[in-house]
């Protein structure tokens, strides 16, 4: 079983909201195919998407973290309900807690990067 996404080029990806999952479909250096899926899906956010983009690691954040360092972007979404219905930033934190929902940060070697709060995530060959 693979245990590494590094170095692998990202093919595509999928939100499926009805089923709380967001699918990447990759390729590693020796071409073999596989999934890395993200379950109990809440949200994510994606930059510098583009073709061949390339994997260096999935780091799992602190939540807490994850709702300092994206304060403004939070902030921004709040009043189109993004994540959720919430009214202070302890709330938010607290729901995500409850939930056990985790931050992972997507960083990448080139191209596509950003993040996914999700419960869990697994690689399927």
């Amino acid at each position: 079983m693979k245990n590494t996404v590094h170095d692998s080029e990202i093919l595509s990806y999928h939100a499926d909201f009805e089923n709380s999952q967001l699918i990447m479909f990759v390729k590693d250096e020796g071409n073999r195919k596989y999934k890395v899926i993200f379950e109990g899906l809440l949200t994510f956010c994606f930059e510098h998407q583009m073709p061949n983009s390339i994997i260096l690691d999935i780091v799992k954040g602190e939540v807490s973290s994850f709702i300092s360092e994206k304060s403004i972007l939070l902030s921004e979404g709040k009043n189109y309900f993004w994540p959720l219905d919430y009214e202070s930033e302890d709330e938010l934190l607290n729901y995500l807690n409850e939930k056990k929902l985790n931050y992972y940060e997507l960083q990448a070697s080139y191209g596509l990067n950003g993040w996914i709060l999700c419960s869990h995530y697994h690689i399927e060959l």
